[in-house]
């Protein structure tokens, strides 16, 4: 797909398209915007693996740069801020820095090339053995969902 709609679907703002497409994220909101690139933003996640593993929720600087060639930058790290304090029902979960590159290949418009890197504490008292159970499929999902979500936006 173009870089634009591969974009569309995962650019972190609220009310965005990821919501609702990516089965671990269950809102995103912007604390605050501190200009028209930089924010502070939670995330919630729902429940998973057999409810073994409780909601979560990670807050975030999150910057979006756009580069000269046409990529598009989603890059965060964790962040405390006064705004945003732990909720009740919820795992803070710590994300180290992590981010998405959504790269035009040259000569070839309708795709793109989606670099993401990720180090995630989940944060809560989960046994390796979950966590690296439910990685795995967790990553596989969201790029058959993420797949699903661009081509639908497509039609």
């Amino acid at each position: 797909a173009i870089t634009q709609d591969v974009w569309e679907c995962i650019k972190p703002v609220a009310g965005g398209r990821r919501t609702k497409w990516d089965q671990n994220v269950k809102d995103f909101e912007v604390v605050e915007a501190v200009s028209d690139t930089v924010s502070v933003c939670r995330t919630t996640t729902p429940s998973a693996f057999m409810r073994i593993i409780s909601p979560r929720e990670f807050v975030d600087v999150v910057l979006v740069k756009e580069f000269e060639d046409g990529t598009l930058l989603s890059a965060a790290t964790n962040v405390e801020h006064p705004l945003c304090p732990p909720q009740p029902n919820f795992v803070r979960g710590f994300n180290y820095p992590c981010g998405c590159f959504c790269i035009p290949l040259p000569g070839e418009p309708d795709r793109t090339q989606l670099l993401s890197f990720f180090q995630t504490d989940l944060g809560g008292y989960l046994p390796q053995t979950v966590v690296d159970s439910f990685f795995p499929a967790s990553i596989t999902g969201f790029y058959s969902n993420l797949t699903k979500a661009v081509k639908e936006l497509k039609a």
